[in-house]
């Protein structure tokens, strides 16, 4: 009895975790717990920046409402290369930090990117330009949770996050990638919608969480359904970085020759700087990781997957 009375519940939880109601307020289908743990902190970071430098006459994020922003030369050009090169003779003698996924060799990851690559990659997160952004965002300071690196490779096939989906992290964090080689139509952009597209979709019952449902191409659905189809996306070049919310609907296109290598960066709130919170935290950032807390206070809890880490 008792398995199928979880069975009932499990099933109603999903059901109101995909109502239009739930994603306004939350744009994820993660527990009540999870999100509203994220919310507060949220807010007690923001109400911390604010009294301790007054009154903030910030723009709204670009983020809210777009879901992603675009930053040029955020980091030097040829150092970005340089790392390129550094990720290929990684992959050239089949280095021990080079982690290919099993199901598929669409992708590979750089174990431990920090000590890997180096620590110059923070400059990105130092740039004026990412700074005054996440700032926009967080309404106050935040941190890095992790930091991870991956090259995605030519193929004539789509997998996981190469179909138009929407990962399921908790509120008021956000991405940022630090392009290492060009990101175009051709050799490996992303697409994002903004969230009023992203929420037409949902009412219209197109979700894109899990791997099972998600399309490739959305324009026969939109047509169906009289919804636009308007994905935008930014051709970034190397030591360009872009911005963005992984809960509104994105994708990664296909590369069609070359590669793409890339430097993602995941943020969560802070009550302090995040150059403070990164000499705690340094030695779990050397590690390998891709998850959220689900509590986002510093070593509060135990860390809980998404459904999708590369895009």
């Amino acid at each position: 009895m008792l398995p199928v009375l979880h069975a009932s519940a499990d099933a109603l939880l999903k059901r109101i975790r995909r109502t239009s109601f739930y994603y306004q307020r939350w744009n994820n289908t993660l527990a009540f717990s999870i999100n509203n743990a994220y919310g507060r902190y949220a807010r007690e970071c923001a109400a911390r920046y604010a009294a301790e430098h007054g009154t903030m006459d910030l723009p709204p994020s670009p983020l809210q409402e777009k879901g992603a922003a675009y930053f040029p030369r955020i980091f030097p050009a040829d150092k970005a290369r340089a790392y390129s090169q550094t990720i290929t003779e990684l992959l050239e003698r089949n280095d021990s930090v080079v982690e290919r996924p099993k199901e598929s060799d669409l992708a590979a990851r750089i174990r431990a990117p920090l000590r890997t690559l180096g620590t110059d990659i923070l400059d990105a997160v130092r740039a004026p330009a990412i700074h005054d952004a996440l700032l926009r965002f967080f309404r106050g300071h935040y941190r890095i949770e992790w930091i991870t690196c991956f090259r995605t490779f030519p193929a004539k096939r789509v997998a996981g996050s190469w179909l138009w989906h929407s990962d399921s992290f908790p509120p008021h964090t956000c991405k940022l990638f630090l392009h290492l080689t060009p990101a175009n139509v051709e050799t490996g952009a992303t697409e994002f919608m903004t969230l009023a597209d992203t929420m037409a979709y949902r009412r219209a019952g197109y979700f894109g969480q899990f791997k099972d449902e998600r399309f490739a191409n959305l324009e026969e659905f939109a047509a169906a359904h009289h919804l636009p189809y308007r994905p935008f996306h930014f051709d970034a070049e190397p030591g360009d970085g872009t911005l963005f919310d992984m809960n509104f609907f994105h994708r990664a296109v296909r590369p069609e020759h070359a590669f793409r290598d890339v430097i993602q960066f995941y943020f969560l709130p802070s009550p302090i700087p995040w150059e403070q919170q990164y000499e705690r935290d340094v030695e779990k950032l050397m590690a390998v990781t891709g998850n959220f807390p689900k509590n986002p206070r510093p070593g509060a809890s135990v860390t809980a997957s998404s459904q999708s880490m590369m895009m």
